[in-house]
């Protein structure tokens, strides 16, 4: 009887899984199709095949479900940084690395890049996994004496500003991936580093996140 009980357990948990599996991949194409702001639950639980109140049993808002997915797209994001930034010593390296891989991952999906687009112009809280890691970079730089000492609320605010600037732009074919390359370079001078330094680290890690 045990055996059939954990069993039952199991199986149940793959099903609430494969649910929520539906309704993320519904809301996907969802907000694609018509944005964040159009969209309803209706359209959600229509196209996922589900009831409303299944709906809710999941995410008992809309904006749940958003910070579900800008969750879900920030993690996956993080975890293919990791292997990708190994070796990297320098912050002001590493801080050009991560901007221009996570460009390069838009531009090579661009289904990604319009749903993270589209999120981000939601009023939902800002990602706590990179905030930490750009926490760290700057706190590393600025006692290496890489950065200049300034408002780690201030620089991060310079940062990932430019970045949605010009994801939007790249990702809505208003600027080329080679965009980023002055735009690294311009955040790294507003941090001290010199403008010939700036440009080659930026071009270097550009290069690097294409290869």
């Amino acid at each position: 009887m045990r055996v059939n009980l954990e069993a039952r357990a199991a199986a149940a948990e793959n099903r609430r899984a494969q649910t929520r599996a539906r309704l993320i991949e519904a809301a996907i194409s969802v907000i694609l199709e018509k944005g964040h702001e159009s969209a309803s639950i209706e359209d959600f639980v229509a196209a996922a095949g589900v009831s409303r109140g299944t709906f809710y049993n999941y995410f008992p808002t809309i904006e749940d479900l958003l910070h579900h997915l800008n969750s879900q797209i920030s993690e996956e994001l993080n975890q293919t940084l990791g292997p990708a930034l190994a070796g990297i010593e320098d912050p002001a390296a590493l801080l050009a690395a991560v901007v221009h891989r996570i460009l390069a991952t838009f531009v090579a999906d661009p289904v990604r890049g319009w749903l993270a687009l589209k999120i981000e112009a939601t009023a939902l809280p800002r990602q706590a996994v990179f905030e930490a890691r750009f926490n760290a970079i700057h706190g590393a730089a600025v006692a290496r004496g890489r950065f200049r000492d300034c408002d780690v609320a201030a620089a991060r605010n310079l940062v990932f500003g430019g970045f949605r600037m010009a994801q939007r732009d790249i990702v809505m074919g208003e600027a080329g991936p080679e965009h980023a390359v002055d735009l690294v370079a311009l955040m790294l001078i507003a941090f001290g580093l010199t403008p010939e330094e700036a440009l080659q680290i930026s071009r270097d890690a550009f290069e690097a996140a294409r290869a």
